[in-house]
């Protein structure tokens, strides 16, 4: 399975809410004790190895959120990536701060990191782990709020999420993705 967290490359973004995908794969990678690095010409960060004896490939572009896309094609070639082993990591501004839902299919719902790898893809029907972020209070401040680091309780409620996020990676490479579903999804409306 591919695993492909979304952000933004760098230290201006490192900790902001668009970041949780980054940072959700990084935390998953880390519990696979398989370490991300960025080999030599590539846009993107990843780590390979076995988890459970099973094949997974953590993923970060590095080419900014809204051309997350421009990653699918080298990695299609070199890992014979196709839609039923994708699995995308991303904030998602719908949901409350620190929710974690699982979810197959779908629109991008405005989200530029979708957006892109709908378009590379040509499809839609792709497996998403959403981390919650919450709404601004104003629709104005959507994007300094995205690019915005959290704070206090907020900035808890949100590691909390990263941490459900890579915990739901991890079990969809041993578990059907129903399953996991029915789990992480269930979870959040306790």
């Amino acid at each position: 399975m591919i695993f492909i967290g979304l952000g933004n490359p760098g230290t201006k973004y490192q900790n902001t809410r668009h970041n949780v995908g980054f940072l959700a794969v990084e935390r998953a990678a880390e519990k696979a004790d398989i370490a991300l690095k960025k080999g030599f010409g590539k846009k993107y960060r990843a780590a390979e190895g076995r988890y459970h004896k099973k094949k997974v490939i953590f993923v970060e572009p590095l080419t900014y959120m809204n051309k997350s896309g421009h990653i699918l094609y080298p990695l299609m070639r070199k890992c014979q990536l196709d839609r039923n082993n994708l699995v995308v990591i991303c904030d998602n501004l719908d949901l409350a701060p620190g929710e974690c839902r699982v979810k197959m299919g779908g629109s991008s719902a405005g989200h530029n990191g979708l957006s892109s790898i709908i378009q590379y893809l040509g499809t839609n029907d792709f497996l998403r782990v959403y981390i919650g972020i919450g709404r601004p209070p104003y629709r104005s401040d959507v994007i300094p709020h995205v690019l915005g680091s959290p704070s206090g309780a907020e900035k808890k409620l949100i590691e909390d999420g990263i941490e459900k996020a890579a915990e739901a990676v991890l079990q969809l490479v041993d578990h059907p993705p129903q399953k996991v579903m029915n789990e992480f999804n269930r979870k959040n409306s306790l």
